[in-house]
C-alpha cells in the first residue's frame, strides 16, 4: 500500500528556511531520503529491454539496494574513465571556489530549502569523492581537503540529490567560472546507471521508444 504523503500548504512554503545550518559541515549532517520527494526506481523489465545493468526490483526506502558486490570499484572506474575522456569534467572538479553565486538560482533549493540542492553543494557530493580518490591533497588530508570516502550512504545521497535536477543550466549561467553543473549531474547519473540505479521516469520512456517508437508507449495502430 502506498504511503500517504502530506501535501505542503502555501503558507508552509513561505516559511522555508534557506539558511544552511550553522556550526555544522554538510558532511556531518546525514541526508534523509523522504517519501514523496524521490523518483521511483526503474522497473526491471524496462532495464532489460534497453539492456541496462543490474535489472531487479528495489525501492529507495529499502535498506538493501541489491547492488553488485564490487559496486564501489565499478563507480570509481567509471569516474576515472570519464575524467580521462572529458577534460571539462576534470576542470569543473578543480576550479569551483564555492562562491555560492549559483545557490539561489536553483528552483529545487528555492522550493525546498535543502542545502544539498544548492548547485554548488550538489556538485560537491561528487567532488568530495573525486578529491579523495584522485587528488593528492584529498588522499593525505581527507576531510580537511573536502574529501570523503565513497560508501553506501554517499551512494544513496548521490541517487537522492542528483535526480533532483532538471538540467536547466540556470546555475551555469550565473557561475563566474562557467562551470556546467548540469554536466556534473549527468556524469553522476551515468555512474549510478552503471549499478542499475535508474529512475522509472527515465527508463520507462526510453524502453517505450525502443518498443513502440514513442515515449508514451502508444501502439502504431492507435
Amino acid at each position: 500500500m502506498a504511503e500517504k504523503v502530506e501535501k505542503v500548504k502555501p503558507e508552509q512554503m513561505a516559511q522555508i528556511n534557506h539558511e544552511p545550518p550553522l556550526f555544522k559541515g554538510w558532511m556531518d549532517v546525514p541526508a534523509e531520503i523522504k517519501p514523496g520527494v524521490f523518483c521511483y526506481a526503474g522497473k526491471p523489465q524496462n532495464l532489460k529491454y534497453i539492456d541496462l545493468p543490474n535489472p531487479r526490483e528495489w525501492s529507495p526506502m529499502d535498506e538493501d539496494w541489491k547492488l553488485p558486490s564490487n559496486w564501489k570499484e565499478i563507480v570509481l572506474e567509471g569516474l576515472r574513465e570519464r575524467l580521462e575522456r572529458f577534460r571539462s569534467l576534470k576542470i569543473f572538479m578543480d576550479i569551483c571556489v564555492r562562491c555560492g553565486a549559483c545557490a539561489d538560482k536553483c528552483h529545487f533549493f528555492i522550493g525546498g530549502g535543502d542545502p544539498r540542492n544548492m548547485p554548488v553543494l550538489r556538485a560537491e557530493l561528487l567532488r568530495s569523492v573525486y578529491r579523495r580518490e584522485f587528488t593528492t591533497a584529498g588522499k593525505i588530508l581527507g576531510k580537511f581537503a573536502g574529501a570523503r570516502d565513497l560508501d553506501i550512504q554517499v551512494l544513496k545521497e548521490w541517487w537522492y540529490y542528483f535526480f533532483q535536477c532538471s538540467e536547466c543550466r540556470r546555475c551555469s549561467l550565473f557561475c563566474p567560472y562557467g562551470i556546467d553543473t548540469a554536466e556534473i549531474t549527468i556524469i553522476a547519473r551515468e555512474l549510478l546507471n552503471l549499478l542499475g540505479l535508474n529512475t522509472d521516469w527515465i527508463s520507462a520512456p526510453a524502453a517505450n521508444c525502443y518498443r513502440t517508437g514513442n515515449h508514451l508507449g502508444i501502439q502504431p495502430h492507435a
